[in-house]
């Protein structure tokens, strides 16, 4: 979540700030280097800077080899800090200890191995919520929260309201037909394009136009991927776009940001793919659910100035995470004729009444229930909405349907 790089740079950072009432965090210099050191590759104390810091000094950059938790090489250094640290009688020059040699992690490793399942268990059955039955969790209390914080009967909103409601909770600020038309790409025949957003963000997509000029109707697809990956899904979207287009339509598939999705590791499978990012989002005050409400919006600029487009007649087809995203667009932007969406969270409230919500960070607004809920979404739009296969609270939400196109009109 924090890569290395980073962690360095805050440490050098807070390096000036102890050196003003403890010169020895910011240690002696023994070079003329002012580059900083490189990457270690084993356990190293003050990767930070080239100054030598003395064991004394109130801060210390520990770092070691391997990924979370990996503290084995490091637990000397760690628990030496802690005590000089701590120990109110501690020898303030105590030396760091060396690095825990392997072969005593081995014997501890065996000796914990053999001892029976109920010394490692505080409670009788080594979990709090089935050894007492009272106990609380962040389930229970997040449900009792929301109860006494979120009313039951709210009047209903308009859809200027719901507008307004949606841009302050998600951040979404896309203008509807606010993008210049020159700043467009033109593209007259078929196959993949580029579409760059008013932030900088490029989006990457396809389009299909039919044989013979003229002005016509508009589909814009919301994908969560390349329709070129070779996957199941790709090839489904892949040949839904031939086939609209055949049809007699201009159709663009295109994936909101990230586009296309990035290595982020999941940091659980319950959690999904794109976890760790709507986190940065938010450190920032953005939602991953309202930038890509931004580029659903500008996607419709670019569908509604090209000339063999009739603007009148635009509408969008989107499953599971961009289903939810194509919803609140459709409320932004009066333009989307008609969408269909499937395989969308019913409510948020419903997210908070699951024990365990599975792949929902995607569609998380922080405080979107004080504010308003997916039925109100569903409301306003009325007769502009064709809504199939509904997913609950606790269904798997990570899991899209390939069958967005099913009974949906255009």
């Amino acid at each position: 979540m924090f890569p290395f790089a980073g962690a360095r740079k805050s440490v050098a950072e807070a390096r000036r700030f102890y050196a003003l009432f403890d010169p020895a965090s910011a240690g002696i210099q023994i070079g003329t280097g002012s580059s900083p050191p490189s990457n270690p590759t084993g356990p190293a104390l003050n990767a930070d800077t080239n100054n030598e810091v003395s064991p004394s000094a109130a801060l210390q950059f520990i770092t070691g080899p391997g990924r979370h938790a990996a503290l084995a090489p490091i637990t000397g250094q760690i628990l030496s800090f802690f005590m000089r640290s701590l120990e109110p009688d501690a020898d303030s020059e105590r030396p760091i200890l060396p690095p825990s040699l392997s072969n005593e992690s081995a014997r501890t490793a065996a000796s914990m191995a053999s001892l029976p399942a109920s010394a490692l268990q505080v409670t009788p059955t080594g979990q709090i919520t089935t050894s007492y039955p009272n106990s609380e969790t962040v389930f229970s209390l997040n449900r009792a929260r929301a109860a006494a914080l979120i009313r039951t009967a709210q009047p209903a909103l308009s859809r200027a309201r719901l507008a307004e409601a949606i841009c302050s909770t998600t951040g979404a600020q896309a203008k509807p037909a606010a993008t210049h038309p020159n700043a467009m790409p033109s593209r007259s025949t078929s196959g993949p394009f580029v579409l760059a957003t008013s932030d900088g963000i490029e989006l990457h997509g396809d389009i299909a136009l039919p044989t013979k000029p003229g002005k016509y109707p508009a589909i814009l697809l919301l994908v969560p991927d390349s329709i070129h990956r070779g996957n199941a899904m790709a090839q489904t979207n892949q040949a839904r776009l031939k086939a609209l287009a055949a049809a007699g339509n201009v159709v663009v598939a295109i994936t909101p940001r990230p586009s296309p999705p990035g290595p982020d590791d999941k940091k659980a499978p319950v959690l999904g793919p794109l976890y760790l990012l709507t986190l940065r989002a938010d450190l920032v005050g953005k939602t991953l659910l309202g930038m890509r409400v931004d580029d659903v919006i500008q996607a419709i600029d670019f569908l509604a100035h090209r000339p063999d487009v009739d603007p009148t007649r635009i509408s969008a087809v989107a499953s599971g995470h961009m289903g939810l995203v194509l919803l609140h667009a459709a409320v932004l932007d009066s333009r989307l004729r008609h969408i269909a969406i499937d395989h969308v969270l019913t409510s948020y409230r419903s997210l908070l009444d699951a024990p365990l919500p599975i792949g929902a960070p995607e569609d998380v607004a922080p405080g979107v229930p004080l504010h308003y809920d997916i039925p109100d979404l569903v409301r306003v739009l009325g007769q502009r909405v064709t809504v199939t296969d509904p997913l609950s609270g606790t269904d798997d939400l990570s899991q899209p349907s390939m069958d967005s196109l099913a009974g949906s009109r255009h």
